[in-house]
């Protein structure tokens, strides 16, 4: 696991080298040999990339007999085989089993009894990995950007959250060079980080993490946002379904006028409007009519009203335009008053002859009148014949139909004594009437 190590190295400046301390020789001592010199660390800083691991090549110059050790920091000693004379050189493979962050190189030249240590610093590191997502893909400039985005370590063969970790936030505008650092944010404890930029300029955007003591700084690939002048509003006032009440049947007439903003509101013209209508008791619009803006952002239609429910009038917006709804307004379609209808009668009924031979022929005439500026024939309409024997009910017979100046004529097998009518039903313009009636005999 990674651990955080201080920012400051106490009493030791990373990279260099410090000689060891010796106390003070006794009078007529040997003195202790010079300290070596020259440690390098190649590579520096280590990166440990896979299970393979990485090696490291460690040298140091001493006259004396020289000899070195590794220690890491929580203070284990790895130590070296080296190899040389005046010049030793040594070598390590560092792998995910060894700590990553600061280590030692403890060079040390023995002279008989006495020695003298040098010590220099440098770090191991693992790898990290960075993805940076910034949405959404094309934003209105003044809009909000969202990057949100992971920081991961490797540590064998998994890649693991890095929690803690600063990271920058850069942009490169289109055309331009090189990415201006712009933000940062802190990693939470699954590695994540979230922030919110506003669109200025289309570009690219990629997370930058500059590494720590024991892991490699990395940039993220970089993702690209489209930044488009913002839309311009759009309304519709004074949209009107009248007239309210409608008859069934009557035109509605549906009027409105669409605006664009900018400084003020004006009149959009050559637009399309769409006007859509909800019956009561439903849940959904429909498409009814459309037309196109005049020079005034006004539109009109006319349509035929046929139930009670709401209208209202919808822009879709265009490049660049947004789109608008106007208010919904309520209309109540009643029925029309009925018109009235003519009155009629029927005249001349007659049934005949009288009396009549069971199974001869009865004929049955009359004349269907119509009352306009005076009585007059209503012709090609239909006229019923009804029966009703004495003490009983009235009884279908059968149908026939005016001539042309309402004259009506036909015949019925005569079978049982009763009384005859005739009887005009009514249609949209005349009423209902009925003949007299007319008694006729059946002798056998």
């Amino acid at each position: 696991m990674l651990k955080r190590i201080p920012a400051a190295i106490a009493a030791l400046a990373l990279g260099g080298a410090v000689f060891a301390a010796l106390p003070a020789t006794a009078a007529g001592a040997a003195a202790p040999p010079p300290a070596p010199a020259d440690l390098t660390v190649s590579p520096a800083p280590v990166v440990v990339k896979t299970d393979a691991g990485t090696s490291a090549t460690f040298t140091f110059k001493t006259a004396d007999t020289g000899s070195a050790r590794l220690v890491d920091r929580n203070n284990k000693s790895v130590p070296l085989t080296v190899s040389g004379t005046g010049t030793y050189t040594a070598t390590y493979t560092f792998t995910f089993a060894d700590e990553p962050g600061v280590w030692k190189l403890e060079a040390k030249a023995t002279k008989g009894a006495e020695s003298a240590t040098t010590v220099k610093e440098f770090q191991v590191h693992w790898i990290t990995g960075l993805d940076v997502d910034a949405t959404p893909d094309v934003v209105d400039q003044g809009g909000r950007i969202t990057l949100r985005g992971a920081l991961t370590y490797k540590e064998g063969s998994a890649w693991k959250q890095y929690d803690g970790q600063k990271v920058y936030l850069a942009f490169k505008p289109l055309g331009g060079d090189s990415y201006t650092r712009v933000d940062s944010v802190t990693t939470d404890a699954h590695g994540r980080f979230s922030a919110g930029e506003k669109a200025v300029r289309s570009g690219w955007w990629r997370a930058e993490f500059d590494g720590a003591s024991d892991t490699e700084s990395t940039i993220s690939d970089s993702d690209r946002v489209d930044v488009r002048a913002a839309a311009r509003p759009t309304r519709i006032t004074g949209f009107d379904a009248y007239p309210e009440p409608v008859d069934r049947g009557d035109t509605l007439r549906l009027r409105g006028r669409l605006e664009i903003g900018g400084s003020s509101w004006d009149g959009f013209k050559g637009q399309k409007v769409r006007v859509l209508f909800k019956a009561d008791g439903s849940s959904g619009w429909r498409y009814v009519a459309s037309d196109w803006t005049d020079a005034y952002g006004r539109f009109f239609a006319d349509v035929t009203a046929r139930e009670s429910g709401w209208w209202r009038a919808e822009y879709d917006g265009a490049r660049g335009v947004k789109g608008a709804t106007s208010g919904a307004d309520h209309v109540t379609v009643r029925a029309p008053e009925p018109e009235p209808v003519a009155d009629t009668r029927i005249v001349r009924f007659d049934a005949g002859p009288e009396p009549v031979r069971h199974g001869r022929y009865l004929r049955l005439k009359g004349s269907l009148q119509v009352w306009g500026d005076g009585w007059e024939g209503y012709g090609h309409h239909k006229v019923t014949l009804w029966f009703k024997k004495p003490g009983g009910h009235w009884s279908y017979v059968k149908t026939t139909w005016t001539n042309g100046s309402g004259k009506f004529w036909t015949k019925t097998k005569a079978v049982r004594s009763g009384t005859w009518k005739a009887v005009f039903g009514g249609d949209d313009e005349a009423g209902r009437s009925s003949s007299r009636t007319d008694y006729v005999k059946v002798k056998r």
